[in-house]
């Protein structure tokens, strides 16, 4: 093990014993070791001496651009206070658009296509968003959409681009679990359901049920993911280093007039919120071999993963369940 790692499992094996304070007082800190203390810090809710951490790791090594954005995010949380530096409206719709996302979602709309028959059928998306994946994959069999979509601003903008497409659609505002306890659909059938990026916000233990429906409700399965860690012990050192590793990627990702925007108004605060004690969970990733597994539970008997995008925090894969 070198000195690196060496150091974030030391850190870790006397925070765990003793804590914040004992971990600081470990000899040879190295850079990435006092960035580590900034996030044990944040989860303790001692933001001050988080950012003095994150200020020292940035002192030596200055050429690190996360270490730097995350001096910028820890000093406005001391300054505004936590909940006053969320993911913004505008730093969100700039990263989803720009970077990587940019082949991540042509290569999603692109296999998407690919895989509807070419015979008319009826398309079920859960979590489509605005539509980034979906617009563009339609084709001209896709004879109606139905669209299940919690966020009322992006499904009203989904639903306004469909309509002045002429594409026949349905919506209903809220999440999958509530959509398929409606009875109104229990009859309901549909050639093709789709989920891209959308499935690992459903709680673990909630997934089966709704597999399984979709399994009864749909000809096919095509779902979108990211072949990414568990994040259920995400102060541990290895998820940690995979943090810190993949997210110098993504930023590097973002340049110009976006590059704040994007790196404080949605980055910075997606990746010190993995440690936020004081949030509640809403996402779910796991690896793509544990989704593949999830959907033979809920009875698919054909389960195919088709490669998507190399995208800078984990691969994307389309799982294809039949």
């Amino acid at each position: 093990m070198d000195r690196e790692n060496g150091m974030l499992e030391t850190l870790w094996d006397r925070y765990t014993a003793s804590g914040l304070d004992a971990a600081a007082s470990v000899e040879g800190l190295t850079p990435e070791g006092l960035f580590y203390l900034a996030f044990l810090a944040f989860a303790d809710e001692r933001y001050a001496e988080a950012e003095g951490f994150a200020r020292r790791a940035a002192a030596e090594a200055p050429g690190d651009a996360l270490f730097r954005a995350g001096v910028m995010y820890l000093a406005r949380v001391v300054r505004e206070g936590k909940h006053q530096v969320y993911v913004s409206p505008e730093g969100f719709g700039a990263f989803i658009r720009g970077g990587g996302n940019v082949g991540l979602y042509e290569a999603t709309s692109a296999a998407l296509a690919r895989h509807y028959p070419e015979a008319a059928f009826d398309l079920l998306d859960v979590g489509p968003g605005d539509g980034l994946a979906l617009l563009p994959a339609l084709t001209p069999a896709v004879r109606k959409v139905s669209l299940v979509e919690p966020a009322a601003p992006l499904l009203a903008q989904c639903t306004e681009a469909l309509a002045a497409r002429s594409v026949a659609f349905e919506a209903f505002n809220g999440s999958g679990q509530a959509f398929v306890a409606d009875p109104a659909v229990a009859s309901r059938r549909w050639g093709i359901v789709q989920a891209t990026f959308s499935l690992h916000a459903v709680p673990p233990a909630e997934r089966v049920a709704l597999l399984r429906w979709l399994r009864e409700h749909g000809e096919a399965l095509l779902v979108a993911e990211f072949d990414a860690p568990s994040m259920e012990a995400p102060l541990s050192p290895a998820i940690v280093r995979y943090v810190l590793d993949h997210y110098r990627k993504g930023i590097a990702e973002y340049e110009g007039a976006t590059y704040d925007t994007v790196v404080q108004g949605f980055l910075m605060p997606v990746m010190f919120g993995y440690v936020d004690r004081g949030v509640t969970r809403v996402t779910f990733e796991e690896p793509i071999g544990a989704w593949e597994a999830v959907l033979r539970e809920a009875g698919f008997a054909q389960v195919q993963r088709v490669p998507l995008y190399p995208y800078w925090w984990a691969d994307a894969h389309l799982l294809v369940a039949r």
